[in-house]
Parts: structure tokens; C-alpha cells; sequence
């Protein structure tokens, strides 16, 4: 049976009492299954009958699952494309590269754990760039819906970037301010004008180092926030 707006878009019992929904979806759910039935892994939507279990454990819903990345190959498309964009569109090059690499959740939560200071609370680790010895990678969670893999490739190329033009960068808010600048820019890029516009009243705890950056923009202009960058410490 297909969703209706006037039926639970999770168990599909009629909607006679309060419903709840999630940020720019039209689906909604009842009070019972959002309080008692397990979620998606990516967007956190109650599961229906239909969902994906992952080989690490993750449940993904339909929408979700209906454009996430599990294929190595157009993983590594994908991510040459998203560099590709912010490199054209943002300047940021970068004079060694970078290695790319689709992973589970257990091993990027190993990495994580590993070498990172642990991500702020409310935060899903969904990408991570790290620096050991000579290996420089950016190690993306397979199962990605594609808008998210590519936002979440855009964020992490932009640490890649700062660990070679600012490596003396300590400013851990304006270090994710200006990775969370070139995903918007990167989603605006793709015409995605919508979901960077929800970058800027989401609850994501990396809102406010975003408008910090933003703020930056507004007075030095684009190319003079690389620049800031690289004079900061």
C-alpha cells in the first residue's frame, strides 16, 4: 500500500490523532511507530514493512536505500566528481593528493576512535579524513544516499585541504566552519539550493561554526576566506 498523507507512512493505520514528520518530508508517522519502531539509520525515519539491513548492522529505509552508494566504483565516481566541483568552483587544490576509500561503520568508527577527537554530540560520523604518515585519505561510510555522500565528500576534502594549506590550524570551530562552508557551496554548486538553505536552520551541531565562516565571507569575500585560513593559527 502506497503512503498516504492521512495514514502513517510507517505501520499504514489511519492518522486519527497527532502525527509527527520529519525535516522536508512529506511522510508522516504515528505517535506509536515513532515510539517504538526502530529507525533508519540515515535519515532516522521510523522502518515500515520495507527497510535494508546493511552487513554491519544498519537499517536503511526505501528512500534512503533508493539512492544510497554501496558500489565501490561509482563511490570512487562520485568523489572524483564532488573534488572535481569544489576544485573548479572553490580553488582548493591540493599539491598531493588524496586516497579515497569506501568503508562500514565499524571501521570507520575504528578509525574515528583511533586518531580523531570524538565527533559532537548529536553528530553520525558518516566521513572521515585522516592523516598517518605519508597516507592521506578520506574514508567515506558506504550506503550513502548520494546527496549525503557527496556533502559529506565535499566536508572532508575541505580538512584534506587545511592538513596541507593550514596545517598550524588549532581553531577547531573555524576548522569545521570552513568544511561545512564548502559542502553548502558544493550543494549550491549542484543546485541543491534547498538543502544548503536547511544547512543554515538545521540543529546540526555544526551550525554556528558555519555562519562564523559565512560572516568571514561577507567581509573578505570568497577567495579572501582561503586566504584567512591559511594566515590563521
Amino acid at each position: 500500500m502506497q503512503p498516504t498523507l492521512d495514514r502513517c507512512a510507517a505501520c499504514g493505520g489511519p492518522l486519527t490523532d497527532r502525527y509527527y514528520t520529519l525535516t522536508d518530508r512529506p511522510e508522516r508517522y504515528c505517535a506509536r511507530c515513532i515510539a517504538t519502531r526502530p529507525r533508519c539509520a540515515t535519515c532516522g525515519a521510523p522502518l515500515g514493512a520495507q527497510y535494508w539491513r546493511l552487513h554491519d548492522g544498519r537499517l536503511q529505509c526505501a528512500a534512503c536505500h533508493a539512492t544510497a552508494v554501496y558500489d565501490p566504483a561509482v563511490a570512487r565516481a562520485l568523489f572524483d566528481e564532488t573534488v572535481t566541483g569544489v576544485v573548479a568552483q572553490l580553488g582548493l587544490t591540493l599539491n598531493v593528493g588524496v586516497a579515497f576509500r569506501l568503508v562500514d561503520a565499524p571501521t570507520l568508527e575504528g578509525l574515528r576512535a583511533g586518531g580523531s577527537a570524538p565527533p559532537p554530540v548529536g553528530y553520525n560520523t558518516l566521513g572521515l579524513y585522516q592523516r598517518r604518515n605519508h597516507i592521506r585519505a578520506i574514508y567515506m561510510l558506504y550506503g550513502l544516499p548520494r546527496l549525503g555522500f557527496r556533502t559529506t565528500v565535499a566536508h572532508e576534502y575541505a580538512h584534506a585541504w587545511q592538513g596541507e594549506r593550514c596545517p598550524l590550524l588549532r581553531d577547531d570551530e573555524l576548522r569545521e566552519g570552513h568544511a561545512e562552508w564548502v559542502a553548502y557551496y558544493h550543494l549550491r554548486w549542484l543546485g541543491c539550493v534547498k538543502a544548503a538553505n536547511r544547512m543554515l536552520t538545521s540543529q546540526h551541531p555544526y551550525r554556528p561554526a558555519l555562519e562564523r565562516v559565512l560572516a568571514l565571507e561577507r567581509q573578505l569575500g570568497v577567495a579572501g576566506v582561503n586566504a584567512y585560513l591559511t594566515r590563521a593559527e
